[in-house]
């Protein structure tokens, strides 16, 4: 049996393929790119599956491996500068996974649709299935992002300072001050306290079922935020006490104030 195959409908179907991979690459490893480079990157790993494909003389077996290495690593090195054997072989390892990932999905809905898509309507699949599984990427960090981990320093009624570290919630429609000084304030609840803190002040807000209501608040010395681009220092933090629980299922303890990550 033979199979006539076209060069260049091989090559545009393969870079794009490459292309959406790569960049898929990109954003679940968090690597710095651009997408110039993605796309020479994906034009040359394209060039490699027509070499697949034409009579060179070697065992096929042979040639799908030496093909496969020798371009694997001019993609990975074109699109994110990859050095040394480890970060290759990392790098490869999430070509491959993100391949499976979108291939998958793609060939699943191939086959629910019979297997007989022409090619233009195949890679408009291909990119909607790739633009899908990046904005849902994106949707959880952005979930995951709301919450980081939060070291106080408290000094409490005796005078003595006691470090307690709580997950928080990074709430942007926070606008709660403090109405004699105006400061930011963070809500933690009282539960979390070994110790009681210095209560010097009162927040007054408002929740639903009840017109206004107050909290016990103090300065806190010192609050460290922990996120993935560093420790962030901020002293001086109004904290109220929040009476009842945050969140119903335990996930947070604290509501941090947009002020103190420079969010506001």
């Amino acid at each position: 049996m033979k199979y006539e195959i076209y060069l260049d409908t091989l090559f545009l179907i393969q870079m794009v393929i490459n292309y959406c991979v790569l960049m898929l690459t990109a954003a679940v490893m968090r690597l710095i790119t651009s997408r110039l480079r993605v796309l020479i990157a994906s034009m040359a790993g394209a060039v490699g599956s027509c070499l697949m494909v034409l009579p060179i003389g070697i065992n096929g077996y042979a040639k799908f491996l030496l093909i496969f290495i020798f371009f694997g690593m001019v993609m990975t090195g074109i699109a994110f500068r990859v050095r040394g054997v480890r970060q290759y072989l990392c790098m490869l390892l999430a070509i491959v996974t993100a391949t499976f990932l979108l291939g998958g999905v793609v060939q699943w809905l191939v086959s629910v649709s019979g297997n007989r898509l022409p090619m233009g309507t195949w890679l408009l699949l291909l990119l909607l299935v790739y633009g899908l599984l990046q904005y849902g990427l994106q949707e959880y960090r952005k979930q995951r992002s709301l919450f980081v981990p939060v070291t106080l320093k408290i000094v409490g009624e005796d005078a003595q300072t006691k470090q307690i570290s709580v997950i928080a919630l990074k709430d942007t429609g926070n606008r709660l001050r403090e109405q004699r000084t105006g400061k930011a304030v963070c809500i933690l609840e009282k539960d979390v306290l070994s110790q009681a803190l210095k209560n010097d002040y009162e927040v007054t807000y408002h929740t639903l079922g009840r017109e206004e209501a107050v909290m016990k608040a103090g300065i806190v010395p010192e609050m460290i935020i922990h996120t993935k681009e560093g420790d962030v220092h901020t002293g001086d933090v109004m904290l109220a006490l929040y009476p009842g629980k945050i969140s119903k299922r335990g996930a947070y303890h604290m509501i941090m104030h947009p002020e103190y990550l420079k969010e506001e």
